[in-house]
């Protein structure tokens, strides 16, 4: 019989799961095991059973794993941050590179493809780019700044030294908590909705140095421009804004930044293209990485200089860019309007001219395109695409989109996934509409988590 919720027994760790999780079996009921890792002998209390499987957590580490290492961070207990740092970074890409393969296999039935090996980190701390910390407060008022409580939507832990953030983003987390202490402001509840401060993001740019706070508030305040100062003075970041967040939702969202020192975007530079990053619009976390990341995708990408190519999901225009300088013309297209703005501007900064961008949903832009390009009727030999080059949300392409991207007849389809998952999926259905898988390369731009970034090229069959 399946083991109920509240069972308590003891199981042998053999593999991970997507998502991170330890995977014990019990005859042939699989069981999932936060903070387990392979090799594991643990004692587990069973939380939630559903009809194939079960979710369980660990009373006691009863055999450790040869894989298991101690924990570098000082928050590893408290914090929901970096799952898999008590794994050895050599098992962490050892076990990453084998979920992008089982999940192609498993979920996408997708084979006979050329398997690069899964590009890591020398150094694998300290590597984000940008850091999201939630106001909160302690059991006797105190404030905090930092990060989640494992498994809490609602408790802070005051996260004094992030080893995923930079000493200076460190350091700037520090300067706010201590100005926000000094001047008397608190934080916004969660349960009661009452208070000022909610979430500070920070972000630095690699190449330019740059660092830009935006402090998400509840409403304007009157200490605004002291707080800045005092928050400048202490950690030297070159900009600093607010953003009012009036609703209920827990999220680092709303109408800003009111910018109060500096510019609203920092600087970067990759694939040797220099980019203007507003303050709320996505870049890659892991700028290092994403130098790698970007060379795969170009290098997959193919560009012609002699024919067109497409971006989808463009962004900033941060692959765009450099996409246009191997390409005779770019079409590139993004739902935010914002991001297209700032797209616009980074291919004026770089002297980029062959690239149209264009702020709409894929999908319905594909259906009704404003250029021949990206329309398999009117197009005609010379403006069929050498590549469409895609790097969709997590919940990959729609079916739609996908089947109007592949009817543009590009040669090849280089896919940008951060979830083999859903590459899976929409790598299967681009096999139905005649593209054939024909190289993987994994790439971790998130050590010490189980996230993982996937570029794939597909090439169309004759």
């Amino acid at each position: 019989m399946p083991p109920h919720p509240g069972d308590q027994l003891e199981l042998e760790i053999t593999t991970l799961a997507y998502g991170g999780q330890g995977v014990a079996r019990v005859d042939e009921f699989v069981l999932f095991v936060r903070g387990a890792v392979p090799g594991d002998r643990v004692l587990a209390k069973v939380t939630r059973r559903k009809k194939s499987y079960g979710e369980a957590r660990m009373v006691e580490l009863l055999s450790p794993s040869s894989r298991r290492i101690a924990p570098v961070c000082g928050h590893a207990a408290d914090c929901g941050g970096c799952e898999w740092q008590t794994l050895s970074y050599e098992s962490q890409l050892e076990f990453k590179q084998q979920q992008v393969v089982e999940s192609l296999t498993r979920l996408g039935h997708l084979e006979g493809y050329e398997l690069e090996p899964i590009r890591g980190m020398d150094d694998p701390w300290r590597y984000r780019n940008k850091m999201e910390f939630s106001f909160g407060e302690a059991e006797d008022g105190a404030l905090l700044l930092g990060l989640h409580r494992r498994g809490s939507w609602q408790d802070i832990i005051e996260t004094t030294d992030c080893m995923l953030a930079s000493a200076r983003m460190n350091r700037a987390r520090a300067a706010v908590a201590a100005a926000s202490r000094e001047l008397g402001l608190r934080p916004f509840g969660r349960e009661h909705h009452h208070g000022l401060l909610r979430h500070l993001v920070v972000r630095e740019g690699l190449a330019s140095g740059d660092l830009l706070l935006n402090l998400f508030v509840s409403a304007r305040f009157p200490e605004e421009k002291e707080f800045a100062g005092r928050v400048a003075a202490d950690c030297g970041c070159s900009s600093f804004g607010v953003t009012v967040n009036a609703t209920p939702a827990d999220a680092a969202v709303g109408d800003g930044p009111h910018m109060l020192l500096g510019e609203p975007y920092l600087r970067e530079r990759l694939a040797g293209v220099d980019l203007q990053v507003p303050a709320t619009a996505f870049l890659q976390t892991n700028s290092r990485m994403c130098e790698v990341l970007y060379d795969t995708a170009l290098r997959f990408a193919g560009a012609e200089p002699s024919r067109p190519a497409i971006d989808l999901y463009c962004g900033i225009g941060s692959l765009s860019l450099p996409l246009a300088q191997r390409a005779r013309q770019v079409q590139a297209v993004e739902i935010q309007e914002e991001a297209i703005a700032a797209a616009l501007e980074n291919a004026a900064l770089n002297d980029v001219a062959n690239v149209d961008f264009y702020a709409h949903d894929v999908r319905p832009l594909l259906r009704f395109p404003p250029h021949p390009t990206l329309d398999a009727e009117r197009a005609n030999e010379a403006d069929r695409p050498a590549v469409v080059l895609v790097d969709p949300p997590r919940a990959g392409m729609a079916r739609k989109a996908l089947q109007r991207a592949a009817a543009l007849g590009a040669d090849r389809f280089a896919y940008v996934s951060c979830n083999p998952t859903t590459l899976a999926g929409n790598g299967a259905q681009l096999a139905e509409l005649g593209y054939r898988l024909e190289r993987v390369a994994p790439i971790d731009m998130f050590p010490q988590t189980h996230h993982i970034e996937t570029v794939a090229l597909f090439r169309r069959q004759s």
